[in-house]
């Protein structure tokens, strides 16, 4: 995707970029100001991402008018078309009261995306996977937290890192860049401080985990977040189980599960902050 047309005209944020969001970080230090606003249109979902229809007869919703600093405006928008979005959205220029603003409208709406019905504004904390999807890992980690000889409890506890997993997944794509490489933005996550920190308050030893299929190693150590991350993932990769290695296999995924789960909160509490 290009810049828009006009790189001096502000950016009206209602999804990923308005302050609080996921993607606000990424051009924060750029924004001179930023107003509540509102444009006509609607609401709609695709896969998360939330998609602005616009017309001039339609109900307002709510965002922000966001100006960047002076001389900053193309560094700006180059932090914003590099999550990629040509997929998802196209620029266009929409009305604010008697003003022009770029947006980002969604890109063949109607295809596969949901109204998002009696809301005026998105907000991305209130995804399934950060909200009751966290609280279903949190349930199923509290209901197991001892082993159980018919491998149920090893069971409910590979499930429960499964959906942590697709949340992560989740929170690396929309923050990242919208296009595919699912790995590659789950390896970024690595390099955020929030990240780093929580996990050397949540994890004291180096570990180590093999790959069932090709058995490379893969080492848990908190001074190495880059490593640290590849191992959570490799335990994720992990779906071989076999005899005596059962209890070993369920404390691995415990202690996985606990930590990551400390360390995802963390990171969603973090990005998920700034001007509402």
């Amino acid at each position: 995707m290009n810049r828009p047309p006009d790189i001096y005209l502000p950016f009206f944020a209602y999804g990923l970029f308005k302050p609080g969001q996921l993607c606000y970080s990424r051009i924060k230090d750029l924004v001179a100001s930023s107003a509540r606003c509102t444009v006509s249109g609607i609401l709609k979902e695709r896969d998360g991402i939330p998609l602005l229809v616009f017309g001039n007869n339609y109900p307002p919703i709510k965002g922000y008018l966001i100006q960047f600093i002076a001389g900053r405006e193309g560094d700006a928008y180059d932090r914003i078309i590099g999550i990629e979005p040509d997929e998802v959205y196209r620029w266009s220029i929409v009305k604010v009261g008697d003003s022009d603003a770029n947006a980002l409208l969604g890109k063949r709406a109607d295809r596969g995306s949901s109204d998002i019905e009696h809301l005026d504004e998105w907000d991305g904390r209130a995804d399934p996977f950060f909200k009751q999807g966290i609280a279903e890992v949190e349930a199923i980690l509290e209901a197991n937290s001892s082993f159980d000889w018919d491998y149920r409890a090893l069971l409910r506890l590979q499930m429960a890192y499964t959906l942590l997993w697709s949340a992560i997944e989740r929170y690396a794509g929309l923050k990242y860049h919208l296009g595919k490489r699912s790995n590659e933005k789950v390896y970024r996550i690595a390099g955020e401080k929030c990240f780093q920190d929580a996990l050397k308050k949540v994890v004291r030893n180096r570990r180590e985990v093999y790959s069932t299929t090709d058995l490379e190693k893969y080492t848990l150590d908190p001074d190495d977040p880059d490593k640290s991350i590849r191992y959570y993932y490799q335990v994720r990769s992990n779906t071989v189980h076999r005899g005596k290695a059962v209890v070993r296999d369920y404390e691995t995924v415990k202690s996985c599960l606990t930590e990551l789960l400390f360390i995802f909160k963390e990171l969603l509490g973090d990005s998920f902050e700034g001007e509402r």
